[in-house]
């Protein structure tokens, strides 16, 4: 259950409806047929419907989010080619350049709550990898709650 709607300011009072839902694959390298339920929710004001992916997934994106930061930890941090990367049958070519770019291009937009100003892309992975697990989840809740369509891998505009 969302804390507020993405579309209104946020301090309106709860306003938004189920609206269905839709299945996704949830990402996971062990078993990756599986899928998952995601609600939709609709906004009586403005009469958009939206949702917000569960914890370990990203909008717009099939891998994990665990598996999406070790990679780009992996390009960005110690400097491990793509292709040799890519030969290690992580994740095609293709995957790691969409997700490099896409992480380069959205990383201005991107602050850590626990630190102040642009951090770099080396500086923002360092730093989500020294917080920890619980604090990488409560992060991305945040900013799925505020902007349902950011996402560490693109900003997609509504």
């Amino acid at each position: 259950e969302p804390d507020r709607c993405p579309y209104c300011p946020a301090d309106a009072s709860r306003h938004w409806t189920r609206s269905g839902r839709y299945t996704r694959y949830a990402g996971d390298p062990d078993e990756p047929s599986m899928r998952t339920n995601v609600p939709r929710y609709k906004c009586k004001i403005v009469g958009r419907t939206f949702s917000i992916p569960p914890d370990a997934l990203l909008p717009y994106c099939g891998m994990r989010t665990g598996a999406v930061l070790d990679l780009l930890r992996a390009l960005l941090v110690q400097g491990v080619a793509l292709n040799a990367l890519a030969r290690r049958g992580n994740a095609p070519r293709g995957t790691l350049r969409y997700l490099r770019a896409r992480f380069l291009s959205v990383l201005p937009k991107l602050r850590l709550p626990w630190s102040e100003g642009y951090l770099g892309p080396a500086g923002l992975l360092k730093a989500l990898a020294q917080a920890g697990a619980a604090a990488i989840v409560d992060l991305f809740r945040g900013w799925k709650q505020q902007e349902p369509k950011l996402s560490i891998v693109g900003v997609y505009l509504r």
